[in-house]
């Protein structure tokens, strides 16, 4: 097991030492991370192909555990007089009282009751007053007529008024639109440095394999005859990317008016010599934390100069280099438009 964590180990110190050494070309950390990366890829590999024994890795060998053996309870039978107890005997039923003859009979064998004498009963008739309730009942169905003054006192129902309907709600505009209306607050050199990269990106679109190599040295000149020097102030665009690294370092991504974008790196371990990330604690990051994605910004700061781009590029293959154009940034400073 420590032979495969230390050719794990060696993997990715030696990854770690490679694509740096690949992107930026060769320094002194990336070759101390590629030659002990080597070192324990051929250490571990060996190790975990010839396992060699290492007394001091030795674990010494526990006592299996002995099966636990239970003796059964005995258990004393109950006798079979015991078991099932004789049934109680059973008292005879007590004597019934005899019947009456009455109640042997049904309703048609009993003597008929005498029906008791008439109540006279007085009533008062008030001549004048009664109605005949039949005649007072309309039959069901019926309208009964309505009064002339109950008529003209109904107004009659007007119309309810129309409402009118709510406007439709505007459509909101793209991210392109969004970014297209920064256009007349760029600066001059961020306006040259936009037609240098667009140009080529659309030269390159309709370029053959064979020219599009030279396309790029060309956007190289062009990019930078427009931006002399590496620093830039007061450029403007839109956030398109912001989070945070496990270390609590702020991931900073903008998109240009064209949509090119300026960017830090997105891990420690690449930004070890740019310094792009922005720290925690510092009046940058409290900028930065107040934003969201999609807002407009005014920033300054850094490009790097590299070859073959002028600048460098944060893409790794010519096609997204030249058709998704993205640099990377050092941002110094900031503020929401």
């Amino acid at each position: 097991m420590l032979w495969v964590l230390l050719f794990i180990a060696g993997l990715v110190l030696l990854l770690a030492g490679v694509m740096p050494l690949i992107l930026r070309g060769p320094r002194l950390v990336n070759s101390v991370f590629t030659s002990l990366g080597l070192l324990a890829v051929i250490v571990g590999g060996g190790g975990a192909i010839l396992k060699p024994r290492l007394p001091g890795f030795d674990i010494a060998a526990l006592p299996s555990p002995q099966p636990i053996v239970t003796e059964p309870i005995a258990v004393d039978p109950q006798p079979a007089e015991t078991a099932f107890p004789d049934p109680a005997p059973v008292a005879p039923p007590a004597a019934q009282p005899a019947a009456d003859p009455a109640a042997s009979k049904d309703e048609s064998q009993l003597a008929p009751n005498k029906m008791p004498a008439p109540v006279s009963v007085t009533t008062t008739t008030v001549v004048g007053t009664e109605t005949d309730p039949l005649a007072a009942t309309p039959p069901a169905g019926a309208q009964q007529p309505a009064s002339p003054d109950a008529t003209a006192a109904v107004p009659a129902p007007q119309p309810a008024p129309e409402v009118p309907a709510p406007p439709p709600a505007p459509p909101q505009p793209s991210e392109a639109e969004k970014l297209a209306a920064l256009a007349d607050k760029q600066s001059r050199d961020e306006t040259a440095f936009i037609k240098a990269v667009g140009d080529a990106r659309t030269a390159y679109e309709k370029a053959g394999d064979d020219d599009r190599v030279a396309l790029q040295s060309s956007r190289a000149a062009a990019i930078c005859a427009a931006v002399k020097k590496p620093e830039v102030n007061g450029w403007v665009g839109a956030i398109r990317e912001v989070e945070r690294d496990p270390g609590g370092r702020t991931i900073l991504s903008v998109a240009l008016p064209d949509g090119t974008l300026v960017k830090t790196w997105n891990n420690a371990m690449s930004d070890i010599e740019d310094k792009t990330l922005i720290l925690a604690g510092t009046p940058l990051a409290a900028a930065v934390g107040k934003l969201a994605k999609g807002d407009a910004i005014r920033f300054s700061g850094t490009f790097f100069a590299d070859e073959p781009d002028c600048y460098r590029s944060s893409r790794l293959s010519l096609d997204q280099s030249m058709t998704e154009p993205s640099f990377l940034f050092r941002f110094t400073s900031l503020e929401k438009l």
